[in-house]
């Protein structure tokens, strides 16, 4: 074999294992090992370049195996109405990199949770339609608590058209908190 063919398939072979290594939250189970921080990149409208979501999550103590935890986010996250694109129970991860959300989550003004800039008629969280982008997942623990991290991006845009750009918004840190609390809540054991 030819010392260019050689290089060929070994620079194949490095690509494939790099691949792997980055592999999306989304791709399939296997793809991403326990142990490894999930990679997710959002790239929302009005936002250049992508969101590296595991560079910006908020980490929170949780007492409970990560069975019972990744359970309990899929029951908060059904009670939440948010919608979840891809799971993977073994990493214990939930995202969504693209969901679209109008004025409320749950029972809860959107202005709670994000702050999207303020216009003539209040909070625009209130009254953009906002791409929200999340990943949540637990961090591998040698022992109680675990940590649960939770990590939230959005934008928005007036539905009105009067503005079509849009606006890039910041977390406030009370849907993380909020996913955290009633984790624990439901798993039944205090922090």
């Amino acid at each position: 074999m030819s010392a260019r063919r050689m290089f060929s398939r070994a620079m194949v072979a490095a690509l494939g294992a790099a691949a792997l290594a980055v592999a999306p939250v989304g791709a399939p189970v296997g793809a991403q090992a326990i142990g490894q921080t999930p990679q997710a990149r959002a790239v929302l409208p009005g936002i250049e370049g992508a969101i590296l979501l595991d560079t910006m999550a908020l980490p929170f103590k949780v007492r409970g195996n990560r069975d019972s935890i990744f359970t309990a986010l899929e029951t908060v996250f059904k009670e939440l109405k948010l919608p979840v694109e891809s799971r993977n129970a073994k990493s214990a991860l939930l995202n969504n990199l693209n969901a679209d959300i109008s004025r409320r989550l749950g029972d809860v003004a959107l202005s709670r949770y994000l702050d999207c800039g303020r216009g003539f008629s209040g909070s625009n969280a209130d009254f953009y339609r906002i791409t929200l982008a999340f990943s949540v997942w637990v961090e591998p623990a040698t022992g109680e608590p675990q940590q649960l991290m939770v990590a939230i991006a959005a934008s928005g845009r007036d539905p009105a058209g009067s503005r079509s750009a849009y606006s890039q918004c910041t977390s406030r840190g009370a849907l993380e908190k909020r996913i955290a609390d009633r984790v624990q809540e439901l798993v039944g054991t205090p922090r």
